[in-house]
């Protein structure tokens, strides 16, 4: 293979499995069952704007009651209670505790069925789910001021089958990816409710402040992290109500630093959405941003795209699972000072292979050591890349880290030859 190729090969393949650390891709998997029809009607109303679960409600409980063993109805059927509990994340806050536990009731009788389950994939899989549903809860009772109920509600999801140790693992050092008081901006569950799980139960670095951007779209988490988290946002809590998306043009943001008005830093940004929006959640993360940029470090996490990251990848320092927005210029030459700090300490293969969110997730290691070999690679320093491939093989071996695909590890192992030829 040629070096073109192989470059080509990278730049596509790397942001494609690294997007799965955060949001957990659809998949079919062995286990169809007997009638699609509950399965079915769920997954359409999910495509709509304002869906009805009630007739996927009926037809899958019927389905339950008929077939106790199928691990997939009680899979739909959890998903299903969850949607009728909450549409989306701007329902969030009006969360209860009699739903979150039906639907765990369903997603703890499909992991007692099948451990390693075989099913459809809707978004997530059980375990993940189960963060999701019970970390939901918790940031609901946040909002409520209830943070003993909270810290039940994240106890309680452990219990369950949440908050798995390989996830939380991971997330302990992705929280020590960035220096003291930052703020991650990230997205998707098993980040956002497990570094809240660190954080509230076990005080694990809870100087830093986690930012979901797509939860900016609502509008009680902005309001939220503004008065319980102390984040910096120009807005008062009735102008927060009336940001809607805006019409935007490419023009270049220019943020002055407020103690020393001669620094400046500036990027160009691109409509987020259809060419010629940005979206209310851009628009509040954009004030984020130009709020505290020069008071607290900034992070994405690693691979962010242009969208999400608002067009500040060219302005983003790799540090391994993080990305920090930095307001001088980007060192390329630099290998990331974390790396020797990743590690399989803590988390078992028993307990990411039964997850397949939690095995993408951990094999979030790999893709950053991958990352940084990339760059020496152009940098022609060979020798060195290789000798990183090596240090990646060595602290994630393949019988205790499993690829999570065989596409993965067919890429990997093409990578390795193409190294070893040069």
């Amino acid at each position: 293979m040629g070096a073109q190729n192989v470059i080509l090969k990278v730049a596509i393949i790397i942001p494609l499995f690294l997007s799965k650390l955060c949001l957990a891709q659809p998949s079919t998997t062995a286990g169809a069952t007997m009638d699609d029809s509950g399965k079915h009607e769920f997954i359409q109303q999910a495509k709509k704007d304002t869906p009805d679960y009630s007739t996927a409600f009926n037809i899958l409980t019927r389905q339950v009651k008929q077939h106790p063993g199928n691990a997939e109805y009680r899979y739909f059927l959890a998903y299903t209670i969850d949607r009728m509990h909450a549409v989306d994340a701007r329902d969030m806050d009006h969360l209860q505790i009699g739903m979150t536990i039906e639907a765990s009731e369903q997603l703890e009788e499909v992991n007692r069925l099948e451990p390693l389950y075989r099913g459809e994939l809707f978004l997530s899989d059980p375990y993940s789910k189960l963060t999701s549903i019970w970390g939901s809860l918790a940031l609901a009772y946040l909002n409520r001021k209830e943070r003993d109920s909270a810290n039940w509600a994240l106890r309680e999801g452990k219990r369950r089958g949440g908050f798995i140790d390989a996830v939380l693992s991971f997330n302990r050092r992705l929280l020590n990816s960035c220096e003291q008081n930052a703020i991650l901006i990230t997205r998707g569950d098993n980040i956002t409710f497990s570094t809240a799980y660190l954080q509230l139960i076990e005080n694990y670095r809870s100087d830093i402040t986690i930012v979901n951007a797509d939860m900016f779209n609502t509008h009680w988490y902005p309001k939220y992290m503004k008065a319980d988290h102390h984040l910096k946002l120009r807005y008062t809590e009735a102008e927060l109500d009336t940001i809607s998306y805006r019409e935007w043009q490419s023009r270049q943001i220019a943020i002055r630093n407020p103690t020393t008005p001669s620094q400046k830093f500036s990027w160009q940004l691109d409509p987020t959405y259809g060419d010629e929006y940005l979206l209310r959640s851009d628009i509040i993360l954009l004030d984020m941003i130009e709020q505290n940029l020069f008071t607290r470090p900034i992070y994405f996490n690693n691979n962010s795209d242009s969208t999400y990251n608002l067009f500040l990848s060219g302005c983003l320092q790799d540090e391994g699972l993080v990305n920090k927005l930095s307001t001088g210029k980007i060192d390329g030459t630099v290998i990331s000072k974390n790396l020797d700090h990743y590690n399989m300490e803590g988390i078992q293969k028993d307990d990411i292979t039964k997850s397949t969110d939690a095995l993408n997730m951990v094999n979030g290691f790999r893709w950053t050591y991958i990352n940084n070999i990339y760059r020496l690679w152009t940098l022609e320093q060979y020798d060195k890349a290789r000798e990183l491939f090596k240090r990646m093989n060595e602290k994630f071996k393949r019988e205790e880290l499993p690829y999570a695909s065989a596409e993965m590890e067919k890429y990997f192992t093409d990578f390795s030859k193409f190294l070893n030829k040069e």
